[in-house]
């Protein structure tokens, strides 16, 4: 006859097998748990980045907004048919060549629905007829007098030399009395929205043009009106820790090709912010700087040859 197996047998002989899988699910989990806690830190977000602040902050007095882990999620939203039909009619415009057309259906379309293709369709129909020869708000022919020099008139019409030069098609600054150039007359200013790390490039109160950017990690950018004080190209950069100035085009130097350093009115105790370019083409669109505004290096160049000095900057949540 067959021995008998008790239950308590067979707990006796399977007990050492039964705490090594417990063992192993305990590891697992912990292992599980740890993954968890890196992830949720934004250990990825922070590959790359430098670990040292663009400049000097100081923002004594100053109180920040709450810290935040990272940007609030944008949930994409379809467009309805009648905007993509829209949008469709001024890219086929575009096309065409009729930019006035085509930025007229985009200026409605972007201020009653603000769909991202046709922000940035917007951006590039205004940026062909800034340069072109077509008119647009804000453009203007100037007669150049005697005793004039590109300084002089990009500063009685509060916009730069570059921008000049560009409109004209000039590859120097010599001009003559009793010619013509194309001015731009406009009143730029600048909008950073820190939850959708975008920078707008204002024409009055109409969206001229809107750049991802880079923000200051867990909220650190300052929400307030600053106004650009100083441009500089190929900068140099002064490194927070030791003072050390770190010079353009050295791999240390967080800076890019274009510096625009910002000062507060209402805040004057905060200090070293800026809007500059960076390499790290990743860390656009997320808060990804020591607190500064980072662009595309491409990018901070163009915005760097519309806006002159004096240009508002405001920074909101």
């Amino acid at each position: 006859m067959a021995k008998p197996i008790y239950a308590g047998s067979y707990n006796n002989r399977g007990g050492g097998g039964w705490k090594k899988v417990f063992v192993i699910i305990i590891l697992i989990q912990v292992v599980l748990v740890g993954a968890y806690l890196v992830w949720s830190k934004g250990g990825k977000a922070d590959e790359g980045q430098e670990n040292l602040p663009e400049s000097t902050v100081s923002m004594v007095g100053f109180e920040p907004a709450p810290l935040e882990p990272g940007p609030s999620p944008i949930i994409a939203v379809q467009a309805s048919p009648q905007v993509q039909s829209a949008i469709s009619d001024a890219r086929s415009a575009l096309d065409a060549g009729q930019l006035a057309s085509a930025k007229m259906q985009l200026d409605k379309i972007v201020i009653s629905s603000p769909d991202p293709e046709a922000i940035k369709l917007l951006g590039e129909v205004n940026m062909k007829m800034l340069k072109s020869s077509i008119p647009m708000p804000g453009k203007e022919r100037y007669s150049i007098q005697s005793g004039d020099y590109l300084q002089k008139i990009s500063k009685k019409y509060n916009t730069t030399v570059a921008l000049i030069k560009t409109m004209n098609g000039m590859e120097t600054d010599t001009i003559r009395a009793g010619a013509a150039v194309m001015v731009y007359n406009g009143d730029f200013s600048i909008r950073v929205s820190k939850t959708r790390n975008t920078l707008d490039l204002m024409a009055g109160d109409k969206l001229f043009k809107r750049y991802s950017v880079g923000t200051g990690k867990f909220g650190k950018t300052p929400a307030v009106e600053f106004r650009i004080v100083d441009k500089i190209t190929e900068p140099p950069w002064t490194r927070f820790t030791d003072g050390k100035q770190i010079e353009y085009g050295d791999p240390e130097n967080v800076l890019g090709t274009r510096w625009m350093k910002i000062v507060s009115e209402e805040h004057p105790e905060i200090t070293g912010f800026g809007i500059h370019g960076t390499w790290q083409r990743d860390s656009i669109g997320q808060q990804s700087s020591a607190g500064c505004i980072r662009m595309l290096n491409e990018d901070v160049e163009e915005l760097f040859d519309l806006v002159p000095r004096k240009t508002t900057v405001i920074i909101s949540e």
